[in-house]
């Protein structure tokens, strides 16, 4: 059975239910390498198709393999914030005049500059300190003025600088206490921020301008829309950034040309307007104590490798990244020979080549997505923190552990679904069901990405009135399990056929199977590995399994996370935010 997923998908699932010999009897369909036909660019895209004819539809994903593990210091978040902007149209999609629209982007950047100049000049603490005494004034600015600079933001800055100070008087006493908070040598720090405040209103008037030319916020959603897609998205990760649509059958050619559009010919029209969306995004996250308790958790586990990095990256890098830095992120990394384009559905394989060569010969190739070189140093002893949040508490264990191709991958993934990921797994039936310890059945598994080292991760929420230490020290009688004594053949055979099961099911469904050839390109640079891996999988034993849990799920390999609520001393003392992905 080790070979099964080379076969059709139909004789895999009836070779699940037959003798060998009545298998012999059937006819041998196509391999997933016969079915999956490829088509590499001088340019270095890589096209792969699956035809499927079962209905009029096709599912396509663009993937790049860059994500935040590519971001240099300084400039986190810059991957998921550039696909927020790859929606926002080209030099002929989304704008009715881009010659008239690109001279006030332009002057847009050159003011943006001056201003994160300034900022960096007063430096983050005093800014932190002014822009909130600068907020509470605009709060309670007038309701005429609210009303009057409704949908006009330059209004808005303009009201608030007449309401500030304009020199040192009737600014707090507390600041001009100081010889150095308001004033430092030469140097007026109050007279730089209104100037901070002078450049966002002038942006804001640009951005006003520049919106007259603007069709749409998000045209190519607009466009997709109007022909019924579905699924239109993307995501980032640390390893890559990824853009999908579903579409009816004829609509690929002008799937081909929007794609190739938007890729070749960027416009990060509205720009200053989406980092205000993108860090809002940033404070929800903030706020929601399970998203801070993930970020602290890896944040704790690495001590130097990028997936230590939130993928919204950090408040600081945002609020200060220009459209430049994008630009020039976008384009020594967004190239051709990093990217593959997957097609899966009712379309003709000959045809989607021809119109690829087309519409993408002309995009020029650029720099290789550069591979993360930083090794994580071997963790020396048990690592514990903790978020205080007024939530019900959580616990994360995250084990140090390598990702495939290493032998010990594949073992540690089959002790990630012996132990959760089912109503017959150990952690269900032991610490969920027979000792009722948890709201929920703990889970494991690995992350925060899979191109490189990642962690084995367990995470569970006690059920009142238990409490984290209970779990986890039922988790850790079930992991001492998996290194006393071997797995059994019948959870080994179980987990593999939920296993065969899963992956049959997974390629035969369009958006799938599309997801699958997409996922083993970027972590491996090859959609082909979709059979190997499978195929290695299976082949693990529970000796492999016994050994791995010896191995890596010790407690000087891990790093413990606990979600907590306040205290009464706690919850009178203002929480600062964290991390924010």
């Amino acid at each position: 059975m080790t070979s099964i997923i080379g076969n059709g998908i139909k004789a895999a699932l009836i070779a699940l239910l037959v003798t060998p010999y009545a298998l012999q009897a059937l006819p041998k369909a196509p391999s997933i390498e016969e079915r999956v036909r490829e088509l590499k660019l001088e340019n270095g895209l890589t096209i792969v198709v699956a035809e499927r004819h079962n209905s009029p539809v096709f599912f396509t994903l663009s993937t790049f393999r860059v994500g935040s593990a590519q971001e240099l210091p300084n400039r986190s978040g810059l991957a998921h914030f550039l696909e927020h902007m790859l929606f926002k149209g080209s030099k002929t999609v989304g704008t009715t005049n881009y010659k008239a629209e690109a001279p006030l982007i332009a002057e847009m950047e050159k003011v943006a500059g001056k201003v994160r100049d300034d900022m960096n000049l007063i430096q983050a603490w005093r800014y932190d300190k002014f822009e909130e005494y600068a907020l509470k004034v605009r709060s309670g600015l007038p309701q005429e003025i609210l009303d009057k600079a409704a949908g006009n933001e330059g209004l808005l800055w303009r009201a608030l600088l007449d309401s500030l100070p304009k020199n040192h008087n009737g600014l707090p006493a507390d600041w001009l206490a100081s010889e150095w908070v308001v004033q430092e040598g030469k140097h007026d720090h109050w007279t730089t921020y209104r100037e901070i405040l002078e450049g966002r209103a002038k942006v804001s008037d640009l951005m006003l301008e520049a919106k007259q030319y603007i069709t749409e916020s998000e045209p190519i959603d607009g466009i997709y829309d109007v022909r019924g897609s579905a699924s239109m998205n993307a995501f980032t990760t640390e390893d890559q950034t990824t853009y999908m649509v579903g579409l009816p059958s004829n609509c690929l050619e002008l799937y081909m040309y929007l794609e190739s559009d938007r890729f070749q010919n960027p416009v990060f029209r509205e720009f200053y307007s989406e980092r205000e969306v993108v860090m809002e995004e940033l404070r929800n996250h903030e706020n929601d104590p399970d998203n801070a308790l993930w970020y602290k958790m890896i944040a704790t586990a690495f001590d130097a490798h990028p997936y230590g990095r939130p993928v919204i990256g950090w408040l600081g890098d945002i609020r200060s990244t220009l459209k430049t830095d994008m630009e020039a992120f976008f384009w020594q990394y967004y190239t051709p020979n990093n990217c593959q384009i997957a097609i899966v559905g009712d379309v003709d394989t000959d045809e989607v080549f021809r119109l690829a060569k087309q519409y993408f010969s002309n995009w020029k190739a650029g720099q290789p997505s550069p591979a993360v070189t930083i090794v994580e140093p071997g963790q020396i002893g048990e690592k514990r923190t903790s978020v205080v949040r007024d939530a019900e508490p959580k616990v994360l264990i995250a084990y140090h552990i390598p990702t495939a191709p290493h032998p010990d991958a594949y073992a540690l993934s089959f002790a990630q679904s012996i132990l959760s990921g089912g109503r017959t797994t150990r952690f269900y039936r032991k610490i969920f069901e027979e000792k009722g310890l948890t709201a929920g059945a703990p889970s494991a598994f690995d992350g925060p990405s899979d191109r490189y080292p990642n962690l084995f991760i367990v995470e569970a929420a006690p059920k009142a009135p238990h409490t984290t230490e209970e779990v986890e020290a039922a988790i850790y009688e079930e992991i001492e399990k998996l290194k006393s004594e071997l797995v059994s053949e019948w959870e080994m055979e179980r987990t593999k056929n939920r296993s065969r099961i899963n992956e049959l099911t997974r390629l035969a469904d369009n958006r799938w199977m599309a997801f699958s050839l997409s996922g083993h390109f970027v972590k491996f640079g090859d959609w082909r590995t979709v059979v190997t891996e499978y195929n290695r999988n299976m082949a693990v034993t529970p000796e492999d399994i016994q050994r791995v849990a010896k191995k890596y799920l010790v407690k000087e390999n891990r790093t413990v996370a606990t979600l907590v609520k306040p205290t009464v001393d706690q919850a009178a003392t203002p929480q600062l935010e964290g991390v924010a992905k």
